[in-house]
């Protein structure tokens, strides 16, 4: 399986939206023979935002019969129905980490996202670690916890949390003091993870989270020891008590 990464212009198409309404989107596929099923593409969305904005996997190529409607989300008017053939790519999850074109420059990327690029597995697994750390994240007083159903349950958190949490806790890990800009430059800029006391899966029914005293800034290496067994999840202070015995 390979990784690649294509660039979105938000004036010409709403990618964003597309994916999270359609899930499965049709995207042109020009004369590229280097994509095969199952390979995964990030979308990297163009000025103004410039950074990964989704993860997709290929699931279709050569696709030539254009099925998918998705005509409302062209914002320039064009009609993309007429500029097959397609890949036919599937939303894995929305990106909330903020990669950006100067983070991926400094993991090793060469020069500016304007076409399907395929992505040096070194490149591919910091940004699937980095991805997949902050999927564990909780990102001011509101309600989360409302079970959703995607291809499995999943939680809704709110970015607001996060965002609260940090400002209240800052971000150095309570249990060991790691601080990931310390130590990763401009890449660990703002990157934490965001512990919820109570974890949300034994909710269910929506709660309302209060980030002073419901959450903790944890560094992914605590994060992981205190929910390594998910039936018993450790406290920050028995964890902390570990580490200085």
């Amino acid at each position: 399986m390979s990784t690649f990464i294509l660039p979105s212009n938000p004036n010409t198409y709403d990618a964003k939206n597309a994916f999270n309404d359609l899930h499965t989107i049709h995207w042109v596929q020009h004369n590229n023979k280097s994509v095969s099923i199952g390979d995964i593409i990030y979308i990297y969305e163009s000025k103004p935002t410039q950074r990964i904005i989704l993860k997709t996997q290929v699931i279709g190529r050569d696709i030539y019969s254009y099925h998918i409607d998705d005509s409302k989300y062209s914002t320039s008017g064009i009609d993309f129905s007429s500029k097959g053939p397609w890949l036919t790519l599937r939303l894995i999850e929305n990106i909330d980490t903020c990669i950006s074109l100067k983070d991926l420059h400094e993991l090793g990327l060469k020069g500016n996202i304007q076409s399907l690029r395929r992505l040096d597995d070194d490149i591919a697994n910091v940004l699937d670690f980095l991805i997949r750390d902050y999927s564990e994240l909780t990102s001011i007083l509101v309600t989360e916890g409302k079970k959703t159903k995607v291809y499995s349950t999943r939680y809704e958190r709110s970015t607001k949390n996060r965002q609260a949490a940090i400002l209240i806790h800052g971000l150095n890990c309570k249990v060991c003091g790691f601080n990931f800009e310390k130590k990763y430059g401009t890449l660990g800029h703002e990157f934490i993870e965001i512990h919820h006391k109570n974890p949300l899966y034994l909710n269910n029914t929506e709660i309302n989270i209060d980030p002073r005293n419901d959450l903790v800034p944890l560094c992914s290496n605590c994060h992981r020891m205190i929910h390594r067994d998910k039936y018993n999840v450790l406290t920050v202070e028995y964890l902390k008590k570990i580490l200085l015995a």
